[in-house]
């Protein structure tokens, strides 16, 4: 029997030497000798640092920081640590991936919420939608819009479903969707068989990093069982400025009951990790006499478990 033990013992020391270096690998996930990672440190006075990482051991961390320089954070002040992977640096400032690459000022772009990735967006006041990314490829947005607080005011809600495809990561991709919608109060609604319903489905193409980008988009809308003759044709675009600022330009061209319709749009986008918010203008354009301009604004409030 004393050999069991002693295997019995050999046995334990192994399983517990085999812990112990894995509690070691996790507590050094990103060991000194790394001084290329960027890294994000959680505080537990609920602060975040990024920077680039150049020392770390039980007792400290030390980043160099964009706005701090060198910065010593004490590692009992310390609640996580995790690589930032998706930064990139430009002319030495940290550019996080851009979170609201998925929309323009009002149609899609080609990329799509991945899984786990979630959007509140309120356009105008009393456009709202709610959008979540259900896998990699697949996304659905729930929109509303309240105007029923108005005397015997419309009730309009519908469904954004987006499939996206990158064909080329990063560069080229392709996206199919649709939108369907219904509105309560019919007496608003201006539809051929006045049963208060819009359906439409549209193909994306968008070429480009999530930074700077164009897409073309074509649209056809369908009601009951029948696809309107009527097309609807959109190319919009967005480039980066800064980690905080892009620029966005965004069209429309379709055809309403013969005559020609034109809707143009162009603004900025201030962008936080939290937040984002756009600020533009419209000019809508019925054939080549009256042209309306109308002021735009959209909030964007990103959520779920994937963050930069």
């Amino acid at each position: 029997m004393p050999s069991f033990h002693c295997f019995s013992r050999a046995i334990l020391l192994a399983i517990s030497l085999v812990f112990a270096a894995g509690q070691i690998a996790v507590a050094q996930e990103i060991t000194p000798a790394d001084t290329t990672a960027w890294v994000i440190v959680y505080t537990s006075d609920g602060n975040e640092f990024t920077g680039q990482l150049l020392a770390q051991d039980a007792e400290t961390v030390v980043l160099k920081t964009e706005h701090f320089g060198v910065l010593t954070i004490q590692g009992t002040a310390i609640n996580r640590i995790r690589l930032a992977g998706k930064v990139k640096i430009t002319n030495g400032r940290v550019w996080f991936e851009n979170p609201y690459a998925p929309r323009y000022f009002v149609g899609p772009s080609a990329y799509g919420l991945r899984k786990g990735e979630g959007v509140y967006e309120n356009s105008e006041l009393f456009f709202n939608q709610v959008s979540y990314g259900f896998s990699d490829h697949f996304s659905l947005g729930v929109g509303f819009a309240p105007f029923f607080i108005f005397y015997d005011g419309p009730f309009p809600v519908w469904l954004t479903p987006k499939f996206s495809f990158p064909v080329i990561p990063n560069k080229f991709n392709i996206a199919l969707g649709g939108f369907i919608g219904h509105e309560f109060n019919t007496y608003y609604f201006d539809s051929d068989d006045g049963n208060g319903s819009l359906n439409a489905a549209f193909c994306t193409f968008t070429y480009g990093s999530r930074d700077a980008n164009v897409s073309a988009s074509l649209g056809l809308n369908f009601s009951g069982s029948q696809w309107r003759k009527r097309a609807l044709f959109s190319l919009a675009g967005t480039v980066r400025l800064s980690p905080k600022v892009a620029l966005l330009g965004e069209s429309y061209f379709f055809d309403d009951y013969g005559d020609p319709v034109s809707l143009y749009g162009a603004g900025v986008r201030f962008m936080g990790r939290r937040i984002a918010l756009d600020a533009g203008v419209a000019v809508m354009a019925y054939g080549f006499d009256d042209a309306y301009p109308i002021p735009y604004a959209t909030l964007h409030v990103p959520f779920g478990s994937v963050k930069n």
